[in-house]
């Protein structure tokens, strides 16, 4: 019995101790705070620096923001508590960070509850087959558009969010009204 026990702890133990995969690769943190200098000042303006990033937040909602504006509330708010940028960003970007909405940031940020019924799906469904449901093929050879037919507000955010959290960027092109999908690796290529 002790042997069973022994060995269902030393499973527990393990599987506590997992390394979790994170959202953002040092990397990519690594090419977005680079485009920011030490007198604080915007350098160039890249793709990846203009995605959108999903934070979530202590009452259960998410807020949309990007790497600029992030750069600004660092400035005014969190240069004293991290020492870079790019710290900062490695914080804020984790899977398992949440956002305290108190926070005067937020407020400038647009934020908004997930759909329980897109959430629903979503746990249901494998993720393949959630990505097939809302991605089509698009006119542009080897591009991926998001699927908004019938989404709500709410259930489109949510499904942008559920893509992002499994690493998936959604860019809209506002001129064509089309939202296109890339695996966040080729985002950062």
């Amino acid at each position: 019995m002790k042997k069973i026990i022994t060995l269902l702890m030393l499973i527990c133990f393990l599987i506590s101790c997992e390394r979790k995969e994170p959202n953002f690769s040092d990397e990519m943190i690594d090419k977005i705070a680079r485009e920011y200098d030490k007198d604080d000042k915007i350098i160039v303006i890249k793709l990846y620096s203009l995605l959108d990033l999903y934070i979530k937040t202590n009452e259960n909602e998410v807020f949309t923001t990007n790497a600029n504006y992030l750069f600004e509330c660092y400035k005014r708010h969190y240069s004293k508590k991290y020492k870079t940028f790019k710290i900062f960003l490695e914080v804020i970007l984790d899977k398992d960070y949440v956002f305290d909405k108190s926070n005067q940031i937020i407020t400038l940020s647009p934020y908004y509850k997930l759909s329980p019924k897109i959430e629903k799906e979503y746990s249901t469904l494998e993720f393949d087959n959630f990505f097939r449901k809302y991605s089509k093929q698009s006119l542009r050879k080897d591009e991926l558009e998001l699927n908004t037919s019938n989404l709500k507000t709410n259930e489109y955010f949510t499904v942008k969010y559920l893509l992002y959290i499994n690493k998936y960027d959604v860019s809209s092109d506002c001129y064509l009204g089309v939202d296109y999908i890339r695996k966040r690796e080729d985002s950062f290529k």
